[in-house]
């Protein structure tokens, strides 16, 4: 089960919005194939395990840290693989939480004969696709905010130097390499042109999301610029894409796609942001910036794992980087698990925090 955990995190960053799974055949103590999902609309890990090896598997036992699959989407059911190709027994980690499978594989598997059990280390698998079990349960994209503050907690917010060490940057940027879309208020982008791409680690670019309620994103903007047909979703108001039609049709030629939703003084509800992210198939979500971005989403109760980089420098003045201590509070009190380490000169500190409905 190790070993399919392993092969399972390859496909981190790649087969969103699907989840990460690794399979192996084994038999009498010896591996005979391994396989993972690598890709989106790709062949699923049992599929890709059992496309390696040929021989009679009536006696060997395959394990994966998924229950396979039951239906047919893009790929044929796992399950239905399994039971064709005679595997006597399927250990898997745990149960899909998807309501379209929940259970439904390994009675497939168990109605055809072939033994099951379940939850062999259950705890890590969960960790492993947690980020999956989120969105297909709660039916919206996983949230995870990035915070890079100073010592006595200010954001960079224009600064022209680095707040967190180049190790730091390197998990950042490994981190959005592993998210479908990072997202950052207008703000930001007025203020620092980023172009939140992957570039100190290997990996793809993930789809960027702006929010700018006054339809102020210069069409000049880094982020613009074309990265390997990643998509741009910028959020305003109704009524600024009234009144800005000729800025809106700027950004539209460069392959901006404009979300218009109702609401007053350049404010929308993020609620109605995550929902419309997710029927774009957007499963996930790295929060970059600016301050008040970081507080809405931690008043609107739709944040689910926050890291934060704490530099050793002292700015004296700059941002706060959540307004208000008592949402800081708040949300703290529904944290399931908090985390500190080093990354560099910086400590991190990593909160998840328990399934909110609100």
């Amino acid at each position: 089960m190790q070993e399919c955990l392993r092969l399972a995190r390859r496909g981190k960053g790649y087969v969103s919005p699907n989840p990460m799974v690794g399979a192996v055949l084994v038999q009498d103590g010896r591996i005979l194939a391994r396989g993972y999902h690598r890709k989106f609309g790709g062949p699923h890990a049992e599929v890709d395990c059992l496309s390696r090896f040929s021989g009679d598997v009536r006696r060997a036992t395959l394990y994966v840290n998924l229950e396979p699959c039951s239906y047919h989407g893009k790929t044929p059911p796992c399950a239905s693989l399994i039971v064709a190709r005679g595997i006597g027994r399927v250990v898997a980690a745990m149960k899909d939480p998807n309501p379209r499978v929940a259970g439904r594989g390994l009675r497939i598997l168990r109605r055809a004969g072939v033994r099951t059990a379940v939850g062999m280390m259950e705890a890590e698998a969960r960790s492993l696709n947690r980020v999956f079990a989120r969105h297909i349960t709660a039916r919206r994209p996983y949230v995870h905010v990035k915070i890079a503050q100073s010592r006595d907690g200010s954001i960079a917010g224009g600064r022209s130097r680095w707040i967190s060490s180049l190790q730091s940057r390197k998990r950042v940027h490994a981190m959005r390499a592993e998210y479908d879309a990072v997202l950052v208020g207008a703000g930001t982008v007025r203020a620092d042109n980023p172009s939140l791409t992957v570039r100190l680690v290997k990996g793809r670019n993930p789809d960027v999301v702006v929010l700018d309620g006054a339809l102020s994103l210069p069409a000049g903007a880094k982020l613009l610029a074309p990265r390997n047909s990643r998509r741009v979703f910028l959020f305003t108001t109704t009524q600024a894409l009234r009144q800005r039609t000729a800025r809106a049709n700027r950004l539209r030629s460069r392959g901006v796609t404009i979300i218009p939703l109702k609401g007053e003084s350049g404010r929308f509800a993020l609620h109605e942001v995550v929902s419309e992210l997710y029927q774009r198939d957007v499963a996930s979500i790295l929060v970059e910036g600016g301050a008040n971005v970081f507080t809405r989403f931690l008043t609107d109760g739709l944040v689910d794992e926050v890291t934060l980089f704490v530099s050793s420098e002292f700015f004296g003045t700059g941002v706060t980087a959540i307004e208000g201590g008592s949402v800081r509070s708040r949300r703290l009190a529904m944290a399931e698990k908090i985390t500190v380490g080093k990354s560099g000169r910086d400590t991190t500190i990593n909160i998840l925090f328990k399934h909110m409905t609100s």
